[in-house]
């Protein structure tokens, strides 16, 4: 009932966006070749992010607050902007916070419940308000 096809769904958090990857990977292959590549990139990244050892955040305080963001001069990022741009950057770096935030010491994805329309976590009621629609179109159809 709850699918990427819809408003509400359930996303991984943490994992990564392969759409960018097939994106840059097409702009410099031939298609077949850009496949490939672009899934080969993909569960290379995916690995690195899995990585405990490799923690590319620094503490900064924000008015009086301590919190933790991407540390743009860590080598393996610098090296991945250079090499495959700011769009498979924006994906890889967009995971790391989302691990960071969901899941820091496992380093593993967990699904959310996400309203997809709006780009964010769902909230209860919208779950619930989506259910509700769902089975009265499912009575309908019956």
């Amino acid at each position: 009932m709850l699918s990427g096809h819809t408003n509400i769904g359930l996303k991984r958090m943490g994992e990564l966006d392969e759409n960018p990857f097939l994106n840059t990977c097409k702009q410099r292959f031939s298609l077949e070749e850009a496949n490939i590549q672009a899934y080969t990139l993909v569960s290379l990244w995916q690995d690195n992010l899995k990585k405990p050892e490799w923690h590319p955040f620094k503490i900064v305080e924000v008015e009086g607050k301590t919190l933790e963001i991407i540390n743009d001069a860590d080598e393996k990022l610098q090296k991945l902007k250079q090499e495959w741009g700011d769009e498979i950057y924006a994906a890889v770096t967009t995971s790391l916070k989302e691990i960071n935030e969901y899941n820091p010491s496992g380093r593993y994805t967990v699904f959310e419940l996400w309203n997809y329309k709006e780009g964010r976590k769902a909230t209860l009621k919208e779950v619930i308000q989506y259910i509700l629609k769902s089975l009265k179109t499912l009575k309908r159809k019956r």
